[in-house]
């Protein structure tokens, strides 16, 4: 079973060269209380609406040991590559104590016109139809 590494300590995140759709690698560093943990992972939030700060929320998990292990405080890492929406600016880890944030270099907030019809179901009710941006 998965479940959150005890501590999440360092976060990286950048851009891969990926022009449509945009994509990031993200690695974190953190501790887990037991030896034995194996697959750590970051698993990505699901959002029905793109939160306001554009920041992208991750959970740190592992696979916890079964059996006899030994209760020492040990380092777990991993690094993952994720395709993202264009509202992303950063991601936010989370572990079961504590959450750190890393900014994705040059990225900017993008229009409403750029995310017009973002996280709609596709396809969109009606296929000869889709929603008019707002123009300024």
């Amino acid at each position: 079973m998965q479940s959150r590494v005890y501590s999440v300590d360092e976060v990286h995140v950048e851009s891969l060269f990926v022009p449509n759709p945009p994509a990031i690698a993200v690695s974190a560093k953190g501790t887990v209380p037991t030896t034995g943990w194996t697959q750590p992972d970051l698993a990505p939030w699901s959002y029905i609406a793109p939160p306001k700060d554009g920041i992208l929320d991750l959970d740190f998990v592992a696979t916890q040991p079964t059996g006899l292990v030994l209760e020492v405080i040990c380092p777990i890492s991993v690094t993952k590559a994720f395709q993202i929406p264009a509202w992303v600016l950063g991601v936010r880890v989370h572990s079961s104590t504590n959450k750190v944030e890393a900014m994705i270099a040059g990225a900017k907030k993008p229009s409403e016109a750029e995310l017009a019809g973002e996280g709609m179901p596709l396809p969109w009710p009606f296929p000869w139809w889709a929603p008019r941006s707002k123009r300024s």
